[in-house]
């Protein structure tokens, strides 16, 4: 039972660690052949969320110009979860009129595969900042920047394996989905309004109605 358990396991890291080096033949064993895990991504999603909070504080100085006093971590970690939440909801909307193959388990895949460079470099930064001059700060703005662009081309080539599309169908599905996900957080603002109006009424109602009594 261990060694079956053990099996899985590596079996899941050996597919996240070829997404990351050969993203195009992951992404296709885990669109056609049902490699990945949604366990790890999500593991992957929450533990990147976390990480900005500790980049957020624990950043060296030398390259820190956040404000410590008004942190607060709930909020950061909600700000990108929810972000790439919404983004994945997005794509999936998007696709799914664009004639796209991938499901939102695939769509979670992808995206949560792709932060693995820039969750490792976001590492590297925390850790080195607190141990240079401001001479050395480039260091760290390469190496981030590196991060960012393979994250970046590990979205875009697993986009384009689990939809099938070509270079600029995909390149049109995420400008529609930043287009769609501006769409949904309008609604949702929309909504969340008219519930806090309807509860003010009600209370308003309410306060006046016990004054009559």
């Amino acid at each position: 039972m261990k060694e079956r358990v053990w099996s899985t396991v590596k079996e899941k890291l050996f597919y996240l660690k070829s997404s990351v080096f050969h993203p195009f033949d992951a992404f296709y064993e885990i669109r056609f052949r049902g490699k990945g895990s949604i366990f790890l991504a999500v593991f992957i999603l929450i533990f990147f969320g976390i990480l900005q909070c500790v980049s957020y504080q624990y950043t060296g100085f030398v390259i820190n110009t956040n404000d410590l006093s008004s942190m607060n971590s709930i909020s950061i970690f909600l700000t990108w979860v929810l972000g790439f939440v919404l983004f994945i909801v997005s794509n999936w909307s998007v696709t799914t009129l664009l004639n796209g193959k991938g499901s939102m388990g695939d769509i979670l895949k992808v995206v949560c595969y792709s932060l693995v460079p820039l969750t490792c470099t976001l590492i590297f930064q925390v850790f080195v900042s607190n141990f240079i001059i401001l001479e050395e700060a480039m260091i760290v703005y390469v190496v981030t920047g590196i991060g960012v662009v393979w994250s970046l081309f590990m979205l875009l080539a697993g986009l384009c394996v689990i939809h099938e599309y070509g270079f600029g169908k995909t390149l049109a599905s995420i400008f529609l989905t930043f287009v769609a996900a501006a769409i949904i957080m309008f609604l949702g603002i929309l909504f969340f309004t008219l519930i806090e109006q309807m509860v003010v009424f009600v209370i308003s109602v309410g306060q006046e109605f016990i004054r009559r009594l």
